[in-house]
């Protein structure tokens, strides 16, 4: 029943932070800190309990957008990529939340983090473009306007990852399903 309702409380934490982009980057279009919070929420849940969170975070934030849902091929490549996303962060766990703290960790998390955030954004990206080329039918045209947004989105979210995700890791050690399933 905990994880039922701590994948519940991360999966609106993870739409509120879609939507805090709205608020704190409304001219930044490409950065955002959805995919971080569904990184950490995977990071926390577990790898299946991730990849539950990102999907359904993904489907809520993208029918519910204010702009509109999109198209249903990629609004899949949308959903598909959270869930890796999630994924991703659970894959991370041990060595995020479980490798034992020293005075050289923050130093240590931060190319772990930066790994997660370049593997993450690519395969997200890349879904969400393929998408776009078999919706639209112009696989070209959707890649070649899709690199410099791709490149701007994984430029913020190695930024993102490497500062949020280093101030939250400590911070998630200490909630007790991290707690409860180190052994």
């Amino acid at each position: 029943m905990r994880t039922i309702v701590l994948s519940s409380s991360l999966i609106a934490f993870s739409v509120a932070c879609g939507y805090a982009k709205l608020l704190l980057f409304p001219y930044l279009f490409y950065v955002e800190l959805f995919t971080v919070a569904v990184f950490l929420s995977g990071l926390l849940a577990g790898l299946a309990w991730g990849v539950w969170i990102g999907a359904v975070a993904r489907l809520i934030f993208s029918v519910a957008n204010p702009y509109g849902p999109p198209h249903p091929w990629i609004l899949v490549a949308q959903i598909l990529g959270a869930a890796l996303v999630g994924g991703i962060g659970g894959l991370a766990r041990p060595w995020l939340l479980y490798a034992p703290e020293t005075p050289r960790s923050a130093g240590a998390r931060v190319p772990i983090l930066l790994a997660c955030g370049l593997v993450a954004t690519l395969l997200y990206d890349g879904l969400t473009n393929i998408a776009q080329g078999i919706a639209y039918r112009s696989f070209t045209v959707s890649i070649a306007l899709g690199i410099l947004p791709a490149v701007q989105h994984l430029a913020s979210n190695l930024v993102i990852f490497a500062l949020v995700g280093n101030f939250a890791v400590p911070w998630l050690r200490q909630h007790p399903m991290a707690a409860r399933h180190a052994g």
